[in-house]
């Protein structure tokens, strides 16, 4: 169909279908043919469509014609990807991409008779160039044809074929070519044929192509999986999930994930095993595999439960000891065999460890998460301390019910500014008093401290690669009869209420006193009768201490309050006359304890 035609230049467009070995094909192309003097030189672009089967291919051709003789050529490429094949079980097909090259010719003395040759090869493994029964790779073939044409609306014609594979084929042909805008009559003329094959009668002819989609076949993988991961929906904690793609698992150790796999297989499958990917610094148990419950599609799953989480001081090897690559490897009874992608599985911890403190003589068999203890100060009264490591779900087990392990624990202790508490494992005198390592079990992993200094400390413990743990309170008394013990009250409250472990905010502009006092009675209540009098107070040192760090996270420090009531003041700039704390910072945030020993 012309769009524009100045008898020079000829721009149009082409539609075709046809039906052949039971698919319909529809073509359509848009080309510009221009003359060249005694030649007609054009291009063209076709979209060929493909109903039945639902294939697309591009066409690309280009053309040189003079009276009575004509030469073309095409390129056809694929644009519709594989798909399942209707022709043959357990293979797809597609386009086949190729070419051709024509020549057509009709004898000047008789322009009714022609003949035409063609070449043309198409590529793959499996073309049908020559039918379905007939698939060869790279197949090509030449074409001779003989048409005659009585009038300008109907031709007829013969052609055999022959090419790869001792291939032949002959068809027989009729073609009804009308022209829009031309009279009948003059298409029914048979002396009009001699002009209909010259190079101005011959510019609107159809685009000589091969307008049937040439198929090529491949046989489907006999065997193919696909491995993907995901976490599991029944997790009791979901917070342990921390990463989820196909590809790959970061979660906490005991989250629960599945391995999931798609399997096509054409053949039973007679093997099937996991396959590490890397060089793991330990073996990852994984889920038991077998090969005769695989089931074709994507319903195959198994259930994991990550693995308890090592830790190693070197950041490198500590990757290795907690990250696997995995693959899941098939084979079948014909001997194909078949890997997945890799998937990458790591575990992660959140850990935390618990300071625990119970005197020498009441340690219990089992954790009884005790955050404070007393003992005498004679050196050889003492406290136990001991650490207890807890994952993400609060136990102290992995998934197979083994105690997490502390061998590489090196635990430090601190005080409640912060800073790092060293003790001497040599016992101390009175006259030199301090708090020392009495005993270390390296089985249990527990520490013993005693003490010949009386006090109250507050200690926490820190531990790589862990958070620091809860703080404790140490007491040791002093060795007078009924020991003593400590005691920090506000000044005009309406009742004498012991502010030591107290977690409730101090009121500012308040006065605080630290007695210490005997518990005469054995009753462990405070009575203003069993604090010590003045004069044996004055046996005392006791300072002030402003401890934690305050709202903007400063570390708190000693007071300039020494063997006297303390003033808490009411605004910032006062505070700092109580103790090195910036203007901004005042008190507000801290806590407040006393250090205390005999002089």
């Amino acid at each position: 169909v012309p769009w524009y035609d100045n008898q020079t230049t000829v721009y149009f467009s082409q539609f075709s279908a046809q039906r052949k070995e039971d698919r319909t094909i529809g073509n359509i192309g848009l080309g510009v043919r221009h003359n060249f003097d005694k030649w007609l030189l054009g291009g063209n672009i076709f979209y060929d469509y493909d109903f039945t089967r639902g294939h697309r291919r591009l066409g690309i051709g280009a053309e040189a014609w003079t009276d009575y003789l004509k030469f073309s050529g095409n390129y056809y490429h694929p644009l519709s990807d594989w798909k399942d094949s209707e022709d043959f079980d357990f293979y797809e097909e597609r386009p086949a991409s190729g070419w051709d090259i024509r020549a057509e010719a009709w004898l000047p003395a008789y322009p009714q008779l022609g003949g035409k040759i063609v070449f043309e090869h198409y590529y793959g493994d499996e073309v049908a160039l020559f039918g379905t029964d007939n698939l060869e790779k790279d197949p090509f073939a030449v074409t001779l044809g003989v048409k005659y044409q009585p009038v300008p609306l109907i031709a007829v014609g013969t052609d055999f074929k022959a090419g790869t594979g001792d291939n032949t084929d002959t068809t027989v042909n009729a073609t009804l070519n009308y022209q829009f805008g031309v009279p009948l009559k003059d298409q029914l003329d048979p002396d009009k044929v001699s002009a209909a094959h010259s190079l101005m009668g011959s510019r609107h002819d159809f685009v000589e192509r091969n307008n049937f989609i040439v198929l090529e076949y491949k046989e489907k993988d006999p065997l193919d999986v696909t491995l993907w991961l995901k976490a599991d929906a029944m997790n009791e904690h979901p917070e342990c999930v921390i990463k989820d793609t196909p590809e790959e698992a970061i979660g906490l150790e005991k989250c629960k994930w599945t391995i999931n796999a798609l399997v096509n297989h054409h053949y039973k499958i007679v093997a099937a095993s996991w396959q590490a990917k890397n060089n793991a610094a330990r073996t990852l148990v994984m889920p038991v595999i077998k090969e005769n419950t695989l089931t074709e599609g994507n319903n195959n799953h198994w259930n994991l439960v990550l693995p308890v989480w090592q830790y190693s001081s070197d950041k490198a090897e500590q990757g290795k000891l907690n990250t696997w690559r995995v693959r899941l490897a098939l084979k079948d009874e014909k001997g194909n065999r078949q890997n997945s992608g890799v998937v990458e599985i790591t575990v992660q911890q959140d850990r935390k460890i618990e300071l625990i403190v119970n005197n020498i003589a009441n340690v219990p068999e089992e954790n009884n998460h005790s955050h404070e203890a007393s003992a005498q100060a004679d050196g050889v009264d003492g406290v136990v301390m001991d650490l207890d490591i807890t994952d993400s779900f609060g136990d102290n087990t992995d998934r197979n019910g083994n105690v997490l392990p502390q061998d590489n624990l090196n635990p430090q202790l601190f005080d409640a500014n912060d800073k790092k508490v060293t003790l001497t494992n040599n016992p101390c005198t009175t006259e030199t008093p301090c708090v020392f390592i009495a005993k270390q079990d390296k089985e249990k992993g527990t520490v013993t401290l005693s003490s010949t200094l009386p006090g109250t400390f507050r200690w926490k413990a820190k531990a790589a690669p862990y958070d620091d743990s809860n703080y404790v309170d140490v007491t040791f008394l002093g060795a007078d009869i009924g020991g003593l013990n400590a005691f920090i009250y506000r000044v005009g409250a309406a009742k004498s209420v012991n502010l030591i472990g107290n977690k409730e905010p101090l009121p500012l502009n308040s006065r605080y006193r630290f007695v210490l006092w005997r518990d005469a009675n054995k009753d462990g209540v405070f009575q203003l009768s069993e604090k010590l009098t003045d004069e044996e107070m004055k046996q005392y040192d006791y300072q002030w201490e402003f401890t934690g760090h305050s709202v903007n996270g400063n570390t708190g420090a000693q007071a300039n309050t020494t063997n006297v009531d303390i003033e808490i003041p009411a605004t910032n700039k006062e505070a700092a006359a109580k103790f090195s704390a910036q203007v901004t910072d005042g008190v507000q945030g801290y806590g407040l304890q006393v250090n205390y020993s005999k002089t």
